[in-house]
């Protein structure tokens, strides 16, 4: 098993395995002379220590079981700087599919930790969807931990997915513990601002992670969905029209490939040449466009409501390119 937190590769055992305690603290799970229902019950709440040397006590850290008993999780890595609209997005990603978003695809998800799911669900998920509040950007963390994880199932398979956003900033770091994860990727999701012009040269964020991550033949093999965000800002403009408000009806490769080049096309002729360096370093790309609010905020709230359009287009095609959604044609360009 690969530590997504400190990328250390380890065995795990169910003989060694703890649980947490109301105050937050860890310690040893006794399964011995329990029934077979309180176990599995037990189980779900359980926790697998990383035995990897650290340091700093505050360091130690420990995965869910339900993380590490499915095989290799899938790890993904949110990247764009400030002000992109990251948190929103995947606020908004993570409540689609509490309403059952995924159920078209043949899919279903649960929390993999049922605690820190329910903790998310409340500091991001319900005051967005909810309270119509909008949301604080990415704070600065001392270690890399996922915002959230899910098991996601396709009626024969499980697999753990965990995201991960962290600050633009940190993103630029080699050494910070919060990047720690980046090695362990296996998809990226860019974030791009549709009011994106050319009076930038590109995102910091972008070239830290796609110079840091191993190439082969000159490209990555980790799949990426670059999602331009606030696309409600550009609405009325084609192509941005004619696919915000399309209704998604499956995984449609075709349709994939029509909205990556629109999209491409969209960032081009807006001078965002520098913003598709995603495009041009890894194997499978597909770009999307999405509004995560639908509208803007007016003095920290959402005035009209927060409606999200096509969140989970790119995270379907993620799932699509790394074999968590199966029995689908392959998509990516």
């Amino acid at each position: 098993m690969l530590c997504p937190i400190c990328l250390h590769e380890f065995d795990w055992s169910e003989d060694e395995l703890y649980e947490r305690t109301p105050a937050g603290q860890y310690r040893r799970l006794d399964l011995d002379d329990v029934s077979e229902a309180l176990r599995e019950d037990l189980l779900r709440a359980a926790h697998v220590r990383c035995p990897a040397p650290v340091s700093d006590p505050s360091l130690e850290h420990h995965l869910p079981y339900t993380y590490v008993r499915h095989g290799r999780p899938l790890v993904i890595g949110l990247v764009g700087g400030p002000e992109t609209g990251k948190t929103h997005l995947l606020a908004a990603m993570i409540g689609a599919i509490e309403q059952g978003g995924l159920r078209p695809y043949g899919l279903t998800a649960d929390a993999v930790d049922i605690e820190r799911h329910a903790e998310y669900v409340d500091t991001y998920v319900h005051p967005l969807l909810v309270e119509r509040i909008a949301l604080s950007r990415t704070t600065h963390r001392a270690t890399a931990e996922p915002m959230d994880a899910l098991l996601v199932n396709d009626g024969r398979h499980t697999t753990a997915v965990a995201f991960f956003d962290i600050a633009g900033e940190l993103l630029r770091s080699t050494t910070h513990e919060a990047t720690r994860f980046i090695p362990a990727v296996g998809g990226l999701l860019f974030v791009i601002d549709a009011a994106t012009r050319s009076a930038r040269m590109g995102d910091d964020s972008f070239r830290a992670v796609l110079d840091r991550l191993p190439k082969s033949g000159g490209r990555l093999d980790v799949p990426a969905a670059i999602a331009i965000t606030k696309s409600d800002a550009v609405r009325f403009q084609a192509p941005v029209d004619a696919w915000l408000y399309a209704e998604p009806d499956g995984l449609d490769p075709d349709a994939v490939l029509a909205e990556s080049r629109d999209a491409y096309a969209f960032l081009h002729r807006r001078g965002a040449q520098a913003w598709l360096s995603p495009y041009d370093k890894c194997r499978r790309c597909t770009l999307h466009f999405v509004s995560a609010t639908g509208g803007a905020a007016a003095e920290g709230r959402f005035p009209r409501g927060v409606r999200p359009r096509r969140v989970l287009e790119p995270l379907v095609s993620l799932f699509a390119m790394t074999g968590v959604l199966r029995g689908h044609p392959e998509v990516g360009i």
